[in-house]
């Protein structure tokens, strides 16, 4: 009687090889995503903002600003 690959694969003890490759491997996969996720929010929360120049002489500090003579 011919064995098909499934009963090849249970006889040898390969199906829970395969399935621990596998679950490390969604594992590895899921850790990356978490890792990159973390260090984009962290990325995000380092950014300062930019500041909004509160007077004429902040935006243009080379412009003399002033009264005309």
């Amino acid at each position: 009687m011919e064995r098909g690959w499934i009963e090849t694969v249970q006889m040898l003890g390969l199906d829970m090889m395969v399935a621990v490759i596998l679950g490390v491997l969604v594992t590895a996969a899921i850790w990356q995503l978490v890792v990159a996720l973390w260090n984009a929010l962290a990325r995000m929360a380092r950014r300062k903002r930019r500041v909004l120049p509160t007077s004429p002489r902040d935006a243009y500090a080379t412009q003399e600003w002033g009264p005309a003579p």
